[in-house]
């Protein structure tokens, strides 16, 4: 019974999901829904059939071979944000915790540490804040860009490392989506890292991590009060820097397992079972280079 139920399901995949190369999970949030329907059929099938013992271990596993390439079970979107509305304070909301970060109309979300001090312009400013005011005060504000002068506000100060991050409820199995541009090679030692957080202090969670000079790679690690450990990294060196925005694609399920994709391919693969709690936010700290998020997008796993 259960061979003539792998048949079936082999048959329905192959009219359903014909052109999807899904080798290590690279389905993605837009799976096929007609898909990820049949794979819940399956998962319903298979605990039917241990419950009545009707069981044939080869072809269970075959099943559930099926079920991990084609299953995504990252179905809740959580937090989207691609800073479209020239803001970064609601909707949802960022705090800035140390530096420095913008929104650029038409780019993203920007933070720069370097050499270099980055000017930030007053007119810059109040006109990001316009989207907090009603339409009233809206012409306040514009009158008074008309009528007093802007003075260019006190530079940032180089290598001031910078921090941002978001309240957000989120399981031990998380999606993380970014699409980011890095527009200069991160001096030896100062990187990019972002990841899910625990506490006041954003001390527990995990880091994906990119930079370190020359060789740049992308790093996962776990992170706890007074610690920090290397969970595992590329075998290649990553270079960025190329004029071009990039996707970097996080996953991590129920079992700790995690995956990290950069434009579709995998370059970081690793288990780690030692933080097992939820979360409270997602943060981003830079401490030496200049990156623009154009979007940020966070998925939970379904119960």
């Amino acid at each position: 019974m259960l061979r003539v139920i792998f048949v079936s399901v082999l048959l329905k995949v192959s009219l359903v999901a014909p052109d999807f190369t899904l080798a290590h999970g690279e389905f993605g949030a837009a799976a096929d829904g007609r898909v990820l329907e049949l794979v819940d059929e399956l998962k319903q099938a298979i605990n039917r059939m241990e419950k009545a013992r009707q069981i044939d271990p080869a072809a269970v596993n075959q099943l559930k071979e099926l079920i991990r390439r084609y299953d995504w079970p990252w179905r809740v979107r959580l937090l989207y944000d691609d800073f479209t509305d020239g803001e970064f304070a609601s909707n949802p909301e960022w705090k800035v915790m140390r530096g420095d970060f913008w929104v650029t109309r038409g780019l993203g979300l920007r933070t720069v540490v370097g050499d270099q001090p980055v000017a930030r312009w007053g007119v810059g400013e109040r006109w990001s804040k316009l989207s907090r005011f009603s339409s009233l005060e809206r012409l306040g504000v514009l009158k008074d860009f008309v009528e007093q002068p802007v003075k260019p506000l006190r530079p940032i100060e180089a290598w001031q490392p910078a921090q941002i991050s978001t309240r957000l409820a989120l399981g031990n199995a998380f999606a993380v989506r970014v699409r980011m541009v890095s527009r200069e090679k991160p001096q030896p030692g100062a990187r990019l890292e972002f990841g899910p957080f625990r506490g006041s202090e954003r001390d527990w969670g995990f880091r994906l991590a990119y930079g370190s000079g020359s060789s740049s790679r992308i790093e996962l690690w776990r992170i706890t009060p007074g610690r920090t450990a290397l969970i595992a990294s590329s075998q290649d060196a990553i270079d960025l820097e190329d004029g071009r925005a990039h996707d970097v694609d996080w996953r991590r399920d129920r079992e700790g397992n995690m995956l990290v994709l950069l434009d579709g391919s995998e370059v970081v693969r690793a288990t780690d079972r030692s933080l097992n709690d939820f979360f409270d936010g997602f943060t981003i700290a830079n401490t030496g280079g200049d990156y623009t998020f154009e979007r940020i997008e966070i998925f939970g796993a379904t119960p």
